[in-house]
């Protein structure tokens, strides 16, 4: 683990003395994906240069399949982080939650230190699957015991439909993908009120995508403000590279969203821009220090648990 700890020293290093003059801000991206119809289209080698180039300095990645994730670590490094995605097929979306050997393979995978966390992982209210879903519940169970964060992904109407979830689990720290998808931040702020162990964060939260944030000028709505000051250690950012929007069931077109890259992330940094700078800063960088140095802390004790 010491070039975990190598990785955080150079990130506060980063925090402290802030960019180059040429550079954009440093970045952590906490949502980023590497598919398998991603690679028909960019090496992993070529993805990595791309963050670089926006200064990414964190980058969280899932992969589909499963071990996709672990390529882009390979090519990048330690400042790339790996979850273990339970879609570990091609098609492994529509039927992970069936399919046993996923807690088998995402238990393995989190005993052997490859992996910093599991997701990100898709209920959609009213299609499935169901909270007590037996893989679902494996998935839980192996987050508390190696003490890994899960991404995951919800819509519905109403902030009740997660808060079940993360009120039942307070020892397992959640990452809640674009910000509970198409809800508000009333809705948002309830459940991060409820749930002091959800971390939330606004990828895909672009017009072109969930939308509802910010106008393209960057302009929030003043409740979005304002949540973020009543909250702000728990919010964090990042890019999430799928496009076109709706193509996740597809199998005949390759998955462009690198091409969007820096566009998804200069949306993020116009409204960024407008908040105050240290809030800025911590939504943009430090909560994703202070979200994954913890895991990378807890794990070093814990690779060998049976």
């Amino acid at each position: 683990m010491a070039r975990a700890w190598r990785l955080l020293a150079g990130l506060a290093v980063l925090l402290a003395a802030g960019p180059a003059a040429a550079e954009p801000v440093p970045f952590a991206d906490v949502h980023l994906h590497f598919n398998w119809d991603h690679e028909e289209l960019i090496q992993p080698a070529e993805a990595v240069r791309r963050l670089r180039a926006e200064n990414v300095v964190l980058g969280v990645v899932s992969g589909v399949p499963a071990e996709r994730a672990l390529k882009l670590r390979r090519a990048g490094g330690d400042w790339i982080i790996p979850l273990f995605s339970p879609y570990i097929h091609f098609r492994g979306r529509t039927d992970w939650f069936t399919d046993p050997r996923v807690v088998e393979q995402a238990r393995a995978g989190l005993a052997s230190g490859a992996y910093f966390g599991i997701g990100e992982v898709h209920f959609i209210a009213g299609v499935g699957p169901r909270w007590d879903n037996e893989v679902f519940q494996g998935l839980l169970d192996l987050a508390r015991k190696f003490e890994v964060p899960v991404l995951i992904h919800t819509e519905s109407s109403s902030h009740e439909y997660f808060e079940p979830v993360c009120k039942g689990n307070p020892g397992i720290r959640f990452q809640w993908a674009h910000a509970g998808a198409r809800l508000g931040p009333d809705e948002v702020g309830a459940l991060m009120a409820a749930c002091p162990n959800v971390w939330t964060e606004f990828s895909a939260r672009d017009p072109g995508r969930y939308g509802k944030f910010a106008d393209p000028d960057g302009h929030l709505d003043p409740a979005w403000v304002a949540l973020l000051k009543r909250f702000p250690d728990r919010f964090m950012t990042g890019s999430d590279p799928v496009w076109p929007p709706g193509s996740l069931y597809r199998w005949d077109v390759a998955d462009s969203g690198w091409d969007r890259l820096g566009q998804f992330l200069d949306y993020h940094r116009a409204w960024l821009d407008r908040l105050p700078p240290d809030l800025a800063g911590k939504i943009r960088l430090e909560n994703a220090v202070d979200f994954y140095g913890f895991v990378l802390e807890t794990r070093a004790g814990n690779l060998r648990v049976d």
